[in-house]
Protein backbone atom coordinates (compact mmCIF):
# COMPACT_ATOMS: atom_id res chain seq x y z
CA UNK A 1 0.00 0.00 0.00
CA UNK A 2 1.52 3.76 -0.90
CA UNK A 3 0.74 6.46 0.27
CA UNK A 4 -2.42 8.19 -1.86
CA UNK A 5 -1.72 10.85 -3.87
CA UNK A 6 -4.28 13.34 -1.00
CA UNK A 7 -1.43 11.67 1.84
CA UNK A 8 1.19 13.26 -0.24
CA UNK A 9 -0.39 16.38 -1.06
CA UNK A 10 -1.03 16.60 2.89
CA UNK A 11 2.70 15.60 3.92
CA UNK A 12 3.85 18.43 1.57
CA UNK A 13 1.51 20.88 2.70
CA UNK A 14 1.32 20.45 6.16
CA UNK A 15 4.48 18.81 7.24
CA UNK A 16 3.31 15.45 8.48
CA UNK A 17 0.64 13.10 7.70
CA UNK A 18 -1.09 10.34 9.88
CA UNK A 19 -2.03 6.95 7.72
CA UNK A 20 -4.69 4.88 9.92
CA UNK A 21 -4.46 1.29 10.53
CA UNK A 22 -1.47 0.89 8.44
CA UNK A 23 -0.31 -1.69 10.62
CA UNK A 24 -1.33 -4.97 12.13
CA UNK A 25 -1.22 -6.08 15.26
CA UNK A 26 1.31 -9.03 14.05
CA UNK A 27 3.37 -6.47 12.66
CA UNK A 28 3.70 -4.48 16.40
CA UNK A 29 3.94 -7.30 18.49
CA UNK A 30 7.25 -8.89 17.02
CA UNK A 31 8.71 -5.43 18.84
CA UNK A 32 6.67 -5.79 21.73
CA UNK A 33 8.37 -9.79 22.49
CA UNK A 34 11.61 -8.00 22.02
CA UNK A 35 10.96 -5.59 24.70
CA UNK A 36 9.46 -7.93 26.88
CA UNK A 37 12.04 -10.29 27.05
CA UNK A 38 14.40 -7.33 27.78
CA UNK A 39 12.43 -6.00 30.54
CA UNK A 40 12.03 -10.10 31.74
CA UNK A 41 15.45 -10.19 32.67
CA UNK A 42 15.94 -7.20 33.73
CA UNK A 43 13.42 -7.99 36.57
CA UNK A 44 15.28 -11.41 37.22
CA UNK A 45 18.86 -9.60 37.30
CA UNK A 46 17.02 -6.92 39.51
CA UNK A 47 15.58 -9.01 41.85
CA UNK A 48 18.41 -11.46 42.10
CA UNK A 49 20.76 -8.42 43.15
CA UNK A 50 17.94 -7.43 45.96
CA UNK A 51 17.15 -3.97 44.08
CA UNK A 52 13.46 -4.90 43.69
CA UNK A 53 11.10 -7.10 45.91
CA UNK A 54 8.79 -8.54 43.01
CA UNK A 55 9.43 -9.57 39.46
CA UNK A 56 6.05 -8.39 38.48
CA UNK A 57 5.65 -11.10 36.17
CA UNK A 58 1.71 -10.29 35.73
CA UNK A 59 2.00 -6.84 35.35
CA UNK A 60 0.87 -6.56 31.37
CA UNK A 61 3.64 -5.01 29.09
CA UNK A 62 2.10 -1.37 29.40
CA UNK A 63 2.79 -1.38 33.30
CA UNK A 64 5.25 -4.08 33.79
CA UNK A 65 8.52 -1.24 33.55
CA UNK A 66 7.13 0.95 35.42
CA UNK A 67 6.52 -0.71 38.53
CA UNK A 68 10.29 -1.95 38.54
CA UNK A 69 10.89 1.54 37.77
CA UNK A 70 9.03 2.83 40.85
CA UNK A 71 11.04 0.49 43.48
CA UNK A 72 14.31 1.11 41.63
CA UNK A 73 15.52 4.42 40.69
CA UNK A 74 18.58 3.75 38.77
CA UNK A 75 16.10 1.93 36.39
CA UNK A 76 14.41 4.71 36.10
CA UNK A 77 17.28 7.28 34.79
CA UNK A 78 18.96 4.35 33.01
CA UNK A 79 15.96 3.32 30.43
CA UNK A 80 16.61 5.62 27.95
CA UNK A 81 20.08 3.92 26.99
CA UNK A 82 19.32 0.05 27.61
CA UNK A 83 15.99 0.51 25.67
CA UNK A 84 17.59 1.36 22.56
CA UNK A 85 16.93 -0.42 19.50
CA UNK A 86 21.42 -0.20 19.25
CA UNK A 87 21.62 -1.98 22.27
CA UNK A 88 18.47 -3.95 22.33
CA UNK A 89 19.41 -5.48 18.73
CA UNK A 90 16.40 -7.58 18.82
CA UNK A 91 15.64 -9.32 15.93
CA UNK A 92 11.85 -8.87 15.93
CA UNK A 93 12.39 -5.07 15.97
CA UNK A 94 14.74 -5.10 12.81
CA UNK A 95 13.03 -7.58 10.68
CA UNK A 96 10.10 -4.68 12.08
CA UNK A 97 12.06 -2.24 10.13
CA UNK A 98 12.10 -3.60 7.31
CA UNK A 99 8.20 -4.40 7.35
CA UNK A 100 7.31 -4.03 3.53
CA UNK A 101 3.74 -2.40 4.21
CA UNK A 102 5.65 -0.14 5.76
CA UNK A 103 8.22 0.49 3.59
CA UNK A 104 5.95 0.33 0.66
CA UNK A 105 4.29 3.75 2.55
CA UNK A 106 7.61 5.17 2.88
CA UNK A 107 8.73 4.54 -0.69
CA UNK A 108 5.96 7.09 -1.44
CA UNK A 109 8.01 9.87 0.07
CA UNK A 110 11.75 8.30 -0.23
CA UNK A 111 11.89 6.73 -3.46
CA UNK A 112 12.92 2.55 -3.93
CA UNK A 113 16.07 2.84 -2.63
CA UNK A 114 15.81 3.30 1.23
CA UNK A 115 18.25 3.10 3.91
CA UNK A 116 17.07 3.25 7.61
CA UNK A 117 19.01 5.60 9.79
CA UNK A 118 20.61 5.02 13.15
CA UNK A 119 18.44 7.03 14.49
CA UNK A 120 15.89 4.82 15.48
CA UNK A 121 14.47 4.59 18.91
CA UNK A 122 11.91 3.02 21.64
CA UNK A 123 10.20 5.28 23.53
CA UNK A 124 9.05 4.52 26.92
CA UNK A 125 7.09 7.38 28.47
CA UNK A 126 6.54 6.61 31.87
CA UNK A 127 3.71 8.05 34.39
CA UNK A 128 4.63 11.33 34.98
CA UNK A 129 4.06 11.01 38.67
CA UNK A 130 6.52 7.37 39.09
CA UNK A 131 8.67 7.74 41.48
CA UNK A 132 7.92 10.40 43.48
CA UNK A 133 7.51 13.27 41.03
CA UNK A 134 11.19 12.66 39.39
CA UNK A 135 10.12 14.15 35.96
CA UNK A 136 7.07 15.19 34.36
CA UNK A 137 8.59 13.39 30.92
CA UNK A 138 7.37 16.16 28.79
CA UNK A 139 8.91 16.41 25.54
CA UNK A 140 9.44 20.08 24.62
CA UNK A 141 8.76 21.55 21.27
CA UNK A 142 11.52 20.50 18.31
CA UNK A 143 12.74 19.73 15.31
CA UNK A 144 14.81 16.54 14.52
CA UNK A 145 16.94 18.44 12.32
CA UNK A 146 18.45 19.57 15.57
CA UNK A 147 19.55 16.12 15.93
CA UNK A 148 22.02 15.88 13.36
CA UNK A 149 25.88 16.29 12.56
CA UNK A 150 26.86 18.75 9.85
CA UNK A 151 27.14 16.60 6.90
CA UNK A 152 23.54 15.72 6.98
CA UNK A 153 22.22 19.51 7.57
CA UNK A 154 20.91 19.64 3.56
CA UNK A 155 19.60 15.64 3.99
CA UNK A 156 16.11 14.98 4.16
CA UNK A 157 14.85 12.10 6.60
CA UNK A 158 11.86 11.23 7.28
CA UNK A 159 10.61 10.45 10.66
CA UNK A 160 8.18 7.51 10.71
CA UNK A 161 6.86 7.90 14.41
CA UNK A 162 3.89 5.08 15.77
CA UNK A 163 2.44 4.20 18.85
CA UNK A 164 3.07 0.80 20.36
CA UNK A 165 -0.08 1.59 22.53
CA UNK A 166 -3.15 3.84 22.00
CA UNK A 167 -2.00 7.92 22.50
CA UNK A 168 -4.40 10.08 23.64
CA UNK A 169 -4.16 13.81 25.28
CA UNK A 170 -4.08 11.56 28.76
CA UNK A 171 -0.96 9.29 28.66
CA UNK A 172 1.20 12.36 26.32
CA UNK A 173 0.25 11.72 22.74
CA UNK A 174 2.23 13.81 19.86
CA UNK A 175 1.20 17.36 19.20
CA UNK A 176 2.89 18.76 15.63
CA UNK A 177 2.96 22.47 14.36
CA UNK A 178 2.10 22.32 10.81
CA UNK A 179 3.10 24.26 7.89
CA UNK A 180 6.23 25.63 10.08
CA UNK A 181 8.68 23.02 7.09
CA UNK A 182 7.94 25.78 4.58
CA UNK A 183 9.88 28.36 5.73
CA UNK A 184 13.02 25.94 5.30
CA UNK A 185 14.23 27.21 8.47
CA UNK A 186 16.24 25.09 11.17
CA UNK A 187 15.15 27.25 14.51
CA UNK A 188 18.52 25.80 15.94
CA UNK A 189 17.85 28.18 19.24
CA UNK A 190 14.43 26.75 19.02
CA UNK A 191 13.05 30.14 18.76
CA UNK A 192 9.64 28.89 16.88
CA UNK A 193 7.16 30.41 15.80
CA UNK A 194 4.13 30.98 17.76
CA UNK A 195 1.73 29.21 15.58
CA UNK A 196 -1.41 26.92 16.58
CA UNK A 197 -0.64 23.33 17.33
CA UNK A 198 -2.26 20.07 16.47
CA UNK A 199 -3.08 17.49 18.86
CA UNK A 200 -2.53 13.71 17.60
CA UNK A 201 -4.46 11.15 19.17
CA UNK A 202 -3.13 7.89 17.52
CA UNK A 203 -4.65 4.16 17.95
CA UNK A 204 -1.58 0.73 17.63
CA UNK A 205 -1.36 0.37 13.94
CA UNK A 206 -1.54 4.25 12.75
CA UNK A 207 1.58 5.44 11.51
CA UNK A 208 2.54 9.16 11.20
CA UNK A 209 5.07 11.03 9.21
CA UNK A 210 6.92 13.66 10.12
CA UNK A 211 9.04 16.64 8.12
CA UNK A 212 12.44 16.88 9.72
CA UNK A 213 11.49 20.81 10.15
CA UNK A 214 8.09 20.48 11.53
CA UNK A 215 8.07 20.56 14.93
CA UNK A 216 6.71 18.12 17.47
CA UNK A 217 6.35 17.63 21.10
CA UNK A 218 4.42 15.43 23.70
CA UNK A 219 3.09 16.40 27.07
CA UNK A 220 3.44 14.31 30.51
CA UNK A 221 2.13 10.91 30.96
CA UNK A 222 -1.11 11.20 33.83
CA UNK A 223 -1.74 7.37 33.46
CA UNK A 224 -0.77 4.86 35.34
CA UNK A 225 0.47 2.98 32.00
CA UNK A 226 3.30 3.50 30.02
CA UNK A 227 3.12 5.17 26.65
CA UNK A 228 5.29 3.02 24.67
CA UNK A 229 6.24 4.05 20.99
CA UNK A 230 8.73 3.89 18.41
CA UNK A 231 10.49 6.53 15.88
CA UNK A 232 12.14 5.70 12.78
CA UNK A 233 13.98 7.51 10.67
CA UNK A 234 14.60 6.86 6.85
CA UNK A 235 16.29 8.34 3.61
CA UNK A 236 17.85 7.56 0.44
CA UNK A 237 20.83 5.44 0.40
CA UNK A 238 24.60 7.11 -0.18
CA UNK A 239 22.75 10.12 1.91
CA UNK A 240 24.61 11.06 5.19
CA UNK A 241 22.66 10.21 8.46
CA UNK A 242 23.46 12.29 10.69
CA UNK A 243 25.22 9.54 13.25
CA UNK A 244 27.72 8.55 11.15
CA UNK A 245 29.39 6.99 13.90
CA UNK A 246 26.42 4.67 14.64
CA UNK A 247 25.28 2.36 11.57
CA UNK A 248 22.45 2.45 9.65
CA UNK A 249 21.50 -0.28 7.22
CA UNK A 250 19.96 -0.34 3.74
CA UNK A 251 16.18 -1.01 4.32
CA UNK A 252 15.52 -1.91 0.52
CA UNK A 253 16.50 -1.87 -2.94
CA UNK A 254 14.36 -2.48 -5.85
CA UNK A 255 17.60 -2.52 -8.10
CA UNK A 256 19.82 -4.52 -5.94
CA UNK A 257 17.65 -6.52 -3.45
CA UNK A 258 20.85 -8.46 -2.67
CA UNK A 259 22.17 -5.61 -0.98
CA UNK A 260 19.80 -5.33 1.61
CA UNK A 261 21.36 -5.66 4.80
CA UNK A 262 20.68 -8.76 6.99
CA UNK A 263 20.05 -9.23 10.51
CA UNK A 264 23.56 -10.50 11.23
CA UNK A 265 25.07 -7.98 9.38
CA UNK A 266 23.34 -5.38 11.32
CA UNK A 267 23.70 -6.39 14.69
CA UNK A 268 27.47 -6.82 14.30
CA UNK A 269 27.86 -3.49 12.88
CA UNK A 270 26.08 -2.32 16.01
CA UNK A 271 28.38 -4.53 18.36
CA UNK A 272 31.99 -2.78 16.82
CA UNK A 273 29.86 0.50 16.93
CA UNK A 274 29.43 0.89 20.55
CA UNK A 275 32.56 -0.71 21.56
CA UNK A 276 34.05 2.30 19.96
CA UNK A 277 30.87 5.25 20.50
CA UNK A 278 29.60 3.44 23.41
CA UNK A 279 27.34 7.04 23.66
CA UNK A 280 26.31 9.22 21.07
CA UNK A 281 29.34 12.16 19.60
CA UNK A 282 27.69 15.72 20.26
CA UNK A 283 28.04 17.52 16.92
CA UNK A 284 30.76 20.01 17.18
CA UNK A 285 30.46 24.10 16.54
CA UNK A 286 26.63 23.39 16.90
CA UNK A 287 24.59 26.69 15.88
CA UNK A 288 23.05 28.68 18.19
CA UNK A 289 20.41 30.78 15.99
CA UNK A 290 17.94 29.87 13.01
CA UNK A 291 19.35 29.12 9.52
CA UNK A 292 17.94 27.89 6.23
CA UNK A 293 17.09 24.82 5.20
CA UNK A 294 18.63 24.65 1.29
CA UNK A 295 17.60 20.36 1.09
CA UNK A 296 15.51 18.12 -0.57
CA UNK A 297 11.98 19.11 0.85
Amino acid sequence: MSLTQEQLKRFNQEGYVVIRSALQDIDIEQVIQDYEEIIDKLARDLLAAGRISHLYENEPFETRLARICDEDEATYFASDQFLDVGHVRGKGTFNFMRNQRLLDLVESVIGPEISCSPMTHIRAKLPSDLGRGRSSNIVSWHQDAIFLHQEADQTFILTVWLPLCNTMEENGCLRIMPRIHKNRTVYWDNSLPNETAVTVPMKRGDVVFIHKLTPHSSGPNQTDAIRWSMDIRYQKQGTPSGRSFWPGFDARSRLKPDSETSYETWQDYWIIALEKYPKKVPRKNRPNKPLPYQGEM
